[in-house]
């Protein structure tokens, strides 16, 4: 699972971020080009999770590499200060009902620890967990390359898989 690293605080975000909006334009098959103006001194990173899935050109191209067919849409962070944009790139990949039956959740119905369904994902390489706070997983080649480059601002987290054959041995 790739997150964004929580210990970097200072980094370039947009300003005046409406999430609600975001989703929104999002979800849209508008094909338009967002901008958002970015404040403070800090470095750019390569992954921003919250409010929603951005990354950065060479993330993008990693993605493109091991996946095609992604929805893109072009995010412009605008630096007045240093007179620069920088081009992100709004993450939409495939969404998959892939949570296996072993999956443990808190008693409020919150995911509080992630197991996949090995027979659902399939082939995918980059996909989204449905009905688990959209979380993106990413195969183990998809992994490795992403640390190959030494990108900045991100995490990745092993998930555990479970296959069809495991499932019935826990039912019965």
């Amino acid at each position: 699972m790739i997150q964004q690293d929580d210990r970097i605080t200072e980094y370039m975000h947009p300003v005046e971020m409406n999430r609600r909006q975001l989703l929104e334009w999002a979800a849209s098959a508008e094909d338009s080009i967002l901008q958002f103006y970015v404040s403070g001194g800090a470095d750019y990173i390569d992954f921003i999770e919250y409010p929603v899935s951005i990354v950065s050109e060479q993330l993008k191209e990693i993605f493109d590499r091991y996946q095609a067919g992604f929805s893109w849409k072009l995010v412009v962070f605008a630096d007045m200060q240093r007179m620069q944009q920088t081009r992100y790139w709004l993450a939409h990949p495939p969404s998959l009902m892939c949570l296996s039956q072993l999956s443990e959740y808190h008693r409020d119905g919150t995911l509080r620890k992630i197991i996949l369904d090995e027979y659902a994902v399939q082939n995918y390489k980059i996909f989204r967990v449905q009905d688990a706070n959209h979380h993106i997983i990413v195969d183990l080649d998809v992994a490795e390359c992403i640390l190959k480059f030494n990108l900045t601002g991100l995490k990745l987290q092993k998930v555990e898989t479970a296959g069809p054959s495991m499932q019935r041995r826990v039912q019965e």
